[in-house]
């Protein structure tokens, strides 16, 4: 069944007329020193209460405000980027801008974090690990949000693993990994005011060749959570907001065979496809 584009463009449209998020940030620092993340210079939406955070000019944070926590964040990496990588973890930091603005962030050693929740990354370490700047800048409290252990651990670390292999064997990809809530208004939070977000979720774009792919994860505190394969309309829905453009990215529809052939995907446990439009 051939669907046309218009259509396509007009159901984005009123899906994400609903949503709750806005197109600009009340306070900022600005993403200036960060256009090689963005895509042609399209910046994600994002809520009203937020600001915007270049981490060494190699992620780009919609820090929300609200829910203390990285509303999204946005990086590009490339398979020369992928030639080099530096072990081991840095420590966690107090986030410079968000501290001058007087801003609460989470703090580094929050009780929060040593229960039930990680220190769960937006952009990842291990992708961001071909520099000591790039590597650095992931560990800034405004890049962390609380992450049920289980989840962090394994299926979502794998997914993150399975782009690290993609990249390095393919094209530079444009990502954009964040959070999102059933409800923003009644969220659950943990002792010190941090919301705990009820989804994670990460969508790639490989402009190159017109691809992109969402996946949408399950932050689930009982020790299972999940990761599916949905299209970035399906992810933008349960956000509340555009994350790519849509004629440079595609995001109505996912061609799964351009990310992973059908025998990859059988031995990805981890993935569940979850996808209405393939091509």
């Amino acid at each position: 069944v051939t669907v046309s584009v218009l259509y396509w463009r007009m159901s984005r449209v009123v899906a994400i007329a609903l949503c709750v998020l806005a197109g600009s940030a009340v306070a900022t620092v600005g993403f200036d020193n960060c256009s090689k993340t963005l895509i042609n210079g399209y910046v994600p939406q994002m809520p009203a209460n937020s600001v915007k955070i270049c981490r060494d000019g190699e992620i780009a944070i919609a820090y929300d405000k609200d829910m203390v926590n990285p509303a999204y964040s946005a990086y590009y990496v490339t398979p020369d980027n992928m030639k080099t990588h530096i072990s081991g973890r840095d420590g966690f930091y107090e986030d410079p801008d968000l501290k001058d603005l007087g801003i609460k962030q989470a703090a580094v050693d929050s009780d929060a974090f040593n229960t039930s929740w990680n220190r769960g990354h937006c952009c990842p370490n291990n992708i961001m690990s071909f520099s000591p700047d790039s590597k650095k800048a992931t560990f800034t409290m405004a890049n962390v949000a609380p992450q049920a252990a289980y989840f962090n651990q394994h299926p979502w670390q794998y997914l993150e693993n399975d782009v690290i292999s993609w990249i390095t064997d393919h094209v530079a990809l444009h990502m954009v990994t964040g959070v999102a809530y059933k409800s923003r208004t009644n969220a659950r939070r943990t002792y010190d005011g941090i919301a705990v977000p009820d989804y994670y979720f990460k969508v790639l774009c490989d402009v190159t060749n017109g691809e992109s792919v969402g996946f949408l994860g399950d932050n689930n505190g009982d020790g299972e959570g999940t990761a599916e394969m949905r299209t970035v309309e399906d992810v933008e829905k349960v956000y509340g907001g555009y994350l790519v453009p849509f004629s440079t990215c595609n995001p109505h529809r996912v061609n799964t065979s351009h990310w992973w052939p059908e025998d990859k995907l059988a031995k990805m446990p981890h993935l569940r496809i979850n996808i209405n439009r393939r091509v």
